[in-house]
């Protein structure tokens, strides 16, 4: 078990933006890149032999969402989530970020407050900010490396009139499997206001042993009305270049707008190989995904005992899903700035800067671990080898 985790695969000159964006983003292409949240591993394989097939058919024009596309994610949900959905609820969008883009201008007005939970995705702040929304923060509040919601707060930030939140479950960048009993307490406080909840859920799949997932509409019909889920097979199968993911709406008026918003936008159509990887994924890619989620185990786990030993000044912030690190360097001492350049310069580490995720997340940076253990290996030698260079 592993072993296909284990392949390194070359990617450079694949136009892929996690390893030919270095000298980009960094200033250096000799850097190992452990930033951009996709994986090193090759897609299941019967995802891309349903590819192979697909393309050597030869005709590549507009496509249309099977009705078995759309009972793979039906199955998929019910097996792996406990959620049955009325397949009524179900829609699609090219991207969760597009999607959540599109739900924006349908449910919102310029000048109206969208509340995030920092530090949180960079994009959710230019959702609100590109699309003349003003973005409020409710920031997670840390203690002891676990990280929770401000109830408190959010509760203050509904009363003062924000109708909408975007949620991340799980959380990513600080790796929280939210708890019944914590989406119970927020479910009570988005229907007490009446507040809808866009929650970014493309992180579902990748949960890891003792936790587990909840949608949070899976909760009542009363909180469902109430929020637009948005999950997706690009995290979980490593397909996001395909920009696919699942819209699930039980509120028929807010799936109406979206609908609508849809259609003015025009952005009702994915490329003519996404429902052909998706559905193949979600019919066949379970063992894949069981095996791939105790390989990304093991590599909490390495790096956490690696950092102890080399560094233990970084401390891990223990992820309970994903496969993104949250690294608190604030014991490092270093201005945001200098941190970011000692990864970069004397490490030769392409990590994510903390702080892109919310001044909150200053001084610390995001590492992706959703790639073979050696790669690993060599970023903790090299992190290993930079801080004696620092100390002297």
């Amino acid at each position: 078990m592993g072993c296909q985790f284990d392949q390194r695969i070359d990617r450079r000159n694949t136009q892929c933006v996690k390893w030919d964006a270095t000298a980009e983003v960094f200033g250096r292409e000799d850097l190992l890149p452990l930033w951009v949240a996709d994986m090193d591993f090759t897609a299941p394989e019967p995802v891309i032999e349903a590819i192979k097939a697909r393309a050597d058919h030869g005709v590549f024009g507009y496509e249309i969402k099977p009705q078995s596309l759309n009972e793979a994610v039906l199955n998929w949900l019910q097996t792996r989530h406990n959620w049955a959905i009325d397949p009524s609820w179900l829609s699609y969008s090219p991207g969760v970020v597009g999607g959540l883009a599109t739900a924006i201008l349908a449910l919102t007005e310029p000048g109206d407050r969208i509340a995030i939970q920092p530090p949180v995705y960079p994009p959710f702040f230019s959702l609100g900010d590109q699309n003349d929304r003003i973005v409020v923060e409710n920031r997670l509040i840390e203690s002891d490396g676990r990280y929770t919601m401000n109830l408190v707060e959010l509760e203050d930030i509904f009363r003062s009139g924000v109708k909408v939140l975007i949620l991340c479950s799980p959380h990513n960048p600080v790796g929280r499997v939210w708890s019944r009993e914590e989406l119970l307490a927020l479910g009570a406080l988005v229907v007490k206001y009446d507040v809808t909840v866009l929650s970014d859920e493309i992180w579902a799949d990748l949960v890891f042993s003792n936790h587990q997932h909840i949608p949070l509409a899976s909760l009542s019909l009363e909180i469902a009305e109430r929020v637009i889920t948005f999950m997706a097979p690009s995290k979980t199968f490593n397909l996001a270049g395909f920009y696919l993911s699942n819209v699930i709406i039980p509120n028929e008026t807010l799936r109406e707008k979206f609908a609508n918003q849809v259609q003015r936008l025009g952005n009702a159509h994915s490329n003519v190989f996404a429902p052909v990887a998706a559905e193949a994924a979600y019919r066949h890619g379970g063992v894949w995904l069981d095996e791939l989620l105790a390989y990304l185990e093991e590599n909490v786990a390495y790096v956490q005992g690696e950092l102890a030993k080399i560094a233990p000044k970084i401390r891990v912030v223990r992820p309970e899903g994903t496969f993104v690190l949250w690294l608190d360097c604030t014991d490092l001492g270093l201005p945001p700035e200098e941190l970011n350049q000692f990864f970069v310069q004397q490490a030769g580490l392409g990590l994510n800067d903390g702080a892109s995720f919310g001044t909150s997340g200053a001084g610390y940076q995001r590492m992706n671990i959703g790639c073979p253990r050696s790669l690993l290996e060599e970023a903790m030698k090299r992190l290993a080898q930079a801080l004696e260079e620092y100390k002297k």
